[in-house]
């Protein structure tokens, strides 16, 4: 499959007194068609497929009036819809009936995974349908009964892989789960201020995190993890509530099923000059707007900044996880790393915890 590399903006529209629409800003965090290859998610292992499918469908338009989509971006969703309904009947179908064992069942984890994933795409289109249809006072009925019985597929499977979590995922490609703000090829880097070293007790927490570190089982030796500008992998605009899963879709999810001490070592050092860029934003940017801001644009922007704390931290456990897992291959001592995954998962932890605590609230990033 020729990569497609055109990226295309969604076109928002003017805010309507009467009528206020919270409108995210999508030159920041463009819709980009992408090769299924660079956006599956079946690699890993099963239980998050929501979260992942999210990530490449809905995620991107969050804050957007629907209504004002333009046709290429709603094609583009088609497009990658499509592509991963033709990776389940002409990769994922004849695999598995080739397969047998736990083969056979990784791929149908995998094939369920991707199920999910063509779904969501197909209720997003759907609920863009419907959107400019209202908007132009259009009937509605067919896309909304479309949307329903698409739904309820998207539901169903959505339980079946909740009820495979922790097994293996197979995908049909070969490559690992990723979507558009982790496979993104702008090779830019934006500079930032380097974390301070610090130390912890060690915790049964930590222990848990060394044990996770390396437990997938491909091999990462080719695995890139481009560098991009802080403004194309930011997750604050939008709604808050759902940070987690938006910080996992950058640095977790891409290595889903990896070993992690298999990986270059550019995989690391271009996660944590995203970090980094993470953390700049939240000094450089986020500190001074909320200081001159007031009312509800400074809790839309603490919102952000939270969102972003959620994001410099994933990032930065995860690197710690990779040096963890490149460290005991190694047989080398990782107390010091254990400690300091186990202080950095707690702030990580606590600043999830309160952007649950906001689900739904306005959230306003820098970028």
């Amino acid at each position: 499959m020729v990569r497609l590399a055109c990226v295309f903006t969604i076109a928002v529209a003017g805010l309507v007194a009467a009528a206020p629409i919270r409108v995210q800003k999508m030159a920041k965090r463009a819709f980009v068609l992408q090769d299924y290859a660079d956006f599956q998610i079946s690699d890993g292992t099963a239980g998050n497929a929501e979260a992942q499918a999210n990530a490449v469908f809905v995620t991107p338009f969050d804050g957007v009036d629907l209504a004002t989509v333009d046709s290429t971006t709603l094609k583009a969703v088609q497009t990658m819809r499509e592509a991963a309904e033709a990776a389940e009947t002409e990769q994922f179908n004849p695999a598995i009936d080739a397969a047998s064992g736990a083969e056979a069942d990784a791929l149908q984890n995998g094939k369920i995974k991707n199920k999910v994933l063509k779904l969501t795409g197909e209720v997003q289109a759907l609920n863009i349908q419907i959107a400019q249809a209202k908007a132009a006072g259009k009937d509605t009925s067919d896309l909304e009964s479309k949307v329903s019985e698409e739904q309820t597929k998207l539901t169903k499977n959505i339980a079946l892989d909740q009820k495979a979590a922790g097994q293996p995922s197979k995908g049909v490609t070969g490559g690992s789960s990723t979507n558009d703000a982790a496979v993104s090829t702008k090779a830019s880097a934006t500079s930032a201020s380097a974390t301070a070293k610090a130390s912890a007790t060690k915790t049964s927490s930590a222990a848990a995190s060394a044990t996770a570190a390396a437990s997938g089982s491909a091999d990462g030796s080719s695995i890139s993890f481009p560098v991009q500008d802080y403004a194309d992998f930011q997750i604050s605009d939008g709604t808050a509530g759902d940070a987690e899963a938006q910080a996992n879709a950058v640095f977790v999810d891409p290595l889903a099923g990896v070993d992690l001490a298999t990986l270059d070592d550019s995989v690391a050092e271009n996660m944590e000059t995203m970090r980094e860029a993470a953390e700049s934003a939240e000094t450089d940017l986020f500190n001074p707007a909320i200081d001159a801001a007031s009312g509800d644009e400074a809790d839309a922007l603490q919102n952000g900044k939270i969102k972003n704390k959620v994001l410099k931290l994933t990032g930065e456990v995860q690197v710690l996880k990779i040096k963890l897992a490149k460290a005991q291959a190694s047989g080398d001592d990782t107390s010091d790393i254990e400690d300091k995954i186990s202080e950095e998962q707690t702030k990580l932890n606590t600043n999830i915890a309160t952007d649950k605590a906001h689900a739904g609230d306005p959230s306003k990033g820098v970028a």
